[in-house]
């Protein structure tokens, strides 16, 4: 029996399925999918056995990690020349069996927002070469790199089977990918190979670590400090710690006591409960305790390492227990080793001589999430006892977490369960094909859904004028209603784009006559570049209101500070929000609502406000949510601010919020503007009749 026949004879069952589809909110072919076909529901048994999965599989971050950029380096075309190569090598100094291999791909982040794969060739080669540069054998050659939509940051992680003994490896871009870099002051298009990490392992041990990199091929990068050969082997990656979930887990770190001065030492002692041969000292940086600090909170920039039996080893003076001091630089949110001579000892000592000091107010700390010391690669610190001059009590943290001397030596991170670099990776790419596996059997079920549609259509038109009414009706009821649907929030967007975006291009079609037709300095250019940069703040604002969900949106507090610094760039201004205000979020709605009133009136005090300074201060108390922007400009007249235009735009957003508007404004003294917006109030909504009636 033909598809058309079975659809004729199942028609009845169709069209009620039409009806039921309508008032489930399912769409009618999806119902006639799921009626006569079981692929679906096997799709959904699939992807629900894959959720819990990924749950207990650690994730691509995507804020800032800190730590190194990595290895980069930039050509003029995408193909190598003939008889070249575009490629990076990494020698070890001896020979190893290398079973598995990992690429870290480099991230940037720019006006643009995050790019997790910048200078990922679209396709490239990786091989093992001996110590004469010959290769041994082919690790992978990967086309169409960039095309998974899923593989946003990800490893590529690679085993090798059977291990071979190599020396080295070696990284091919076959076909690179524009970047527009900045060169001289002026923006250029250039070609960019570049990688944020190694790894080949032989075992646990990563034998890339430390190794020698050879660039062959291309420019030097213009951000030492940011871009070079060493950073690709140095183990800074921009995923983080290697963490795994594991459940709850309050612990996450130790923190010393503030000290004003960072020359004032600190230090901490692991307890090894008797004497072993130790030989290195791994160091996990605490996670910083609110989003304003960098990464590497608390991590010190100068330490000394103390081995020895006596329990306050190098605290007394003992010079001969010392076996290695660093001056280091932050790794992020990333592991540091520590590797000295082998030394046999019940205590070790680390001291922090010089302390981590971000801002000259705020005190000088020393914190770690976790302290490995290590014997042979082994973990002998994992459960001992660690100690401090400082005291080891434990401190509350941000989310009901603590500070604790527990959590130094408990094999946990801030975040989960660490784990060995390997494995870390490994479970990484193991998300990856989860991933990957659920794109593609969503990407299925639509597919099989499209087909339904069509062979639905197809049969339902056969019938004859009986079942016309209905084919018709439905389907335009349920498109006027889309179309509805579709209108408003077109209008939405449309009178966003009016307000902000019209008004910003307007301006800077006025500053650009101004320009053409004066011949002195340039300042009214770089007026019409920061309207430009509002005006692509502003839709950045409405796309961030478009989108209320998703692990990559940024709190409202955040997305009101970085619209202070776009906006008020030219000025002196300061943020300031209290700890509630950071963890609130308002309504959509009201979120639209707020971020419109806070753009037009920092619009308000660029135009016409000629101050020199401007403070915002965020602060959630006594059930309301409080806006205070203040400037120090030539203020509003009195008989001007009794106007019903005068801030009509301000008032119209305070009202639609539901707020108090309080404007306080003297001539030459600056304006200070305060809205108050209740968090409970009520919202008037259709009666619903009650049970009886």
């Amino acid at each position: 029996m033909t598809r058309f026949a079975e659809l004729l004879r199942w028609l009845p069952i169709a069209l009620l399925l039409l009806r039921s589809a309508t008032a489930a909110e399912l769409s009618w072919e999806e119902q006639l999918a799921r009626t006569f076909s079981d692929r679906l529901a096997a799709i959904d048994k699939e992807q629900a056995q894959i959720a819990p999965q990924l749950a207990d599989l650690p994730r691509i971050p995507i804020d800032d990690q800190g730590g190194t950029g990595g290895y980069e380096s930039t050509f003029t075309h995408a193909l190598p020349a003939r008889d070249a190569k575009n490629a990076v090598e990494v020698r070890w100094p001896a020979a190893a069996l290398v079973d598995m291999v990992a690429l870290v791909p480099a991230r940037r982040y720019d006006a643009g927002g995050l790019d997790a794969e910048y200078g990922m060739p679209d396709a490239f080669t990786v091989e093992l070469i001996d110590a004469n540069g010959a290769v041994l054998g082919r690790v992978a050659q990967e086309h169409n790199a960039r095309s998974n939509p899923v593989r946003r940051g990800h490893p590529w992680v690679y085993q090798v089977s059977p291990p071979l003994e190599a020396a080295g490896l070696r990284i091919t871009a076959d076909v690179l990918v524009a970047h527009v870099l900045v060169v001289n002051a002026e923006e250029e298009r250039r070609f960019v190979h570049a990688w944020a990490e190694v790894f080949a392992f032989e075992g646990e041990r990563n034998v890339a670590g430390g190794a020698e990199v050879r660039s062959l091929g291309g420019a030097t990068p213009s951000a030492p400090w940011h871009w070079n050969n060493a950073f690709l082997v140095d183990g800074l990656t921009p995923l983080g710690l290697p963490e795994l979930p594991a459940g709850e887990h309050r612990n996450i770190g130790w923190l010393s006591q503030g000290r004003a001065n960072a020359h004032e030492a600190a230090a901490v002692t692991v307890d090894l409960g008797e004497s072993l041969d130790v030989d290195a000292v791994r160091l996990l940086p605490a996670k910083r305790p609110t989003s304003d600090l960098p990464s590497g909170f608390g991590f010190p920039r100068k330490l000394v390492i103390s081995v020895s039996d006596d329990g306050d080893a190098g605290g007394g003076g003992d010079k001969e227990s010392v076996v290695a001091e660093r001056e280091l630089r932050n790794p992020g949110h990333n592991p540091l080793v520590v590797h000295f001579p082998t030394r046999r000892g019940r205590y070790v000592r680390i001291e922090a001589t010089e302390l981590w000091k971000a801002f000259e107010s705020y005190p000088a700390f020393f914190a770690l999430s976790e302290v490995e010391v290590l014997a042979g690669g082994k973990n002998v610190a994992l459960g001992k006892v660690a100690r401090s001059p400082d005291g080891m009590p434990n401190l509350f943290a941000t989310g009901g977490t603590y500070w604790s001397s527990a959590a130094l030596t408990d094999g946990f991170g801030p975040d989960g369960r660490l784990a060995s670099t390997r494995e870390w990776l490994t479970q990484l790419d193991l998300r990856l094909q989860l991933e990957t596996r659920r794109h593609d059997l969503r990407g299925e079920a639509e597919h099989l859904v499209s087909q339904w549609r069509r062979a639905g259509l197809a049969g339902l038109t056969l019938v004859g004028l009986t079942g016309a009414f209905l084919l018709i009706v439905l389907p335009i009821r349920y498109r006027i209603h889309a179309n509805h649907e579709l209108l408003k929030v077109r209008e939405r967007i449309a009178g966003d784009l009016h307000d902000e975006v019209g008004s910003n291009l307007g301006s800077i079609q006025m500053f650009a006559d101004l320009a053409e037709g004066r011949s002195g300095p340039s300042d009214d250019l770089k007026r019409i570049q920061r309207i430009a940069a509002e005006t692509v703040s502003a839709v950045r604002d409405i796309v961030w209101l478009l989108r209320p969900e998703g692990d990559h949106r940024i709190g409202t507090i955040e997305h009101l500070r970085e619209t202070s610094s776009i906006m008020l760039e030219s000025l002196e201004w300061h943020f300031t929000a209290n700890e509630a205000a950071w963890q609130v979020e308002l309504p959509e709605e009201d979120t639209r609502h707020l971020f419109l009133f806070f753009r037009e009136a920092l619009h308000n005090v660029m135009r016409h406000a000629r101050a020199t300074t401007v403070d915002v201060r965020v602060e959630v108390t006594a059930g309301e949510f409080r806006l205070s922007i203040a400037d120090n400009g030539v203020g509003i007249p009195p008989e001007r601010l009794e106007r019903p235009a005068t801030l009509h735009a301000l008032r119209q957003r305070s009202e639609a919020l539901g707020a108090s508007l309080g404007i306080d404004s003297q001539p030459d003294t600056g304006t200070r503007l305060q809205l108050n917006v209740p968090l409970a109030r009520k919202r008037r909504s259709k009666a619903r009749p009650s049970s009886g009636a």
